[in-house]
């Protein structure tokens, strides 16, 4: 009776496991998804991951039409798009990197380029090239474009560290931060950095969720 009772309690353990594990597997995908190519997020992962009001507030501001959304933005009735899609964008990104330990390689490319754009503001002065940057990039990392330049340097070395860190952790790459701004507390000069957005980038793997997979 043990031993019968025993199995069964693997078993079930096992299909909680599988459940859980296919359950991950699908929230991967549809921020992936999301992130890639602007797919829909269902409301349940919406809910799970406490983007939901920003989720919703996006969609709403893309519906609206430019002559609507121009109006209402001026009477102060509806936020900033780009500001509201910039923080949606993050929260997502860290939803996706919190259960999927070795991302898509074109998720990962695309924050290289970003990377890479980053190490360039360290040199450029020129914020208005569209081919090299949009508004909602300068949204999405925290950057006012607009500001004096010892500021928008400040701007760009906190979220080069960032995003860095976060590279570093999801790919190996060695973290070269410091040697673009130098070490926190040796505030040494800024060192110029070649731009290059289109350089592989390295230490790609497939995705997998996180966490012990019983036999993505």
């Amino acid at each position: 009776m043990n031993k019968k009772t025993d199995n069964m309690d693997m078993d079930n353990a096992y299909m909680r496991a599988e459940q859980k594990r296919q359950e991950t597997e699908r929230h991967a995908t549809r921020l992936k998804e999301f992130l890639i190519y602007g797919a829909d997020i269902p409301e349940d992962i919406q809910k799970q991951y406490g983007f939901s009001e920003d989720y919703r507030l996006y969609k709403e501001l893309e519906e609206m039409d430019g002559r609507q959304y121009s109006e209402k933005r001026q009477k102060g009735e509806v936020p900033d798009a780009g500001k509201v899609g910039g923080r949606l964008t993050r929260a997502v990104e860290k939803a996706y990197e919190s259960i999927c330990g070795s991302p898509s390689r074109v998720y990962i490319e695309g924050l290289y380029k970003e990377l890479l754009l980053l190490g360039g503001m360290t040199v450029r002065k020129d914020y208005d090239d569209p081919v090299h940057y949009n508004p909602g990039f300068f949204d999405k990392y925290g950057i006012d474009r607009k500001a004096p330049r010892e500021t928008i340097l400040r701007q760009v070395e906190q979220a080069y560290r960032e995003l860095d860190s976060r590279f570093s952790r999801m790919t190996g790459r060695r973290s070269d931060a410091d040697e673009l701004f130098g070490k926190p507390k040796e505030k040494q000069a800024v060192q110029p950095r070649k731009e290059n957005p289109d350089r592989p980038a390295p230490g790609i793997r497939p995705c997998r969720p996180k966490g012990r997979r019983m036999g993505f």
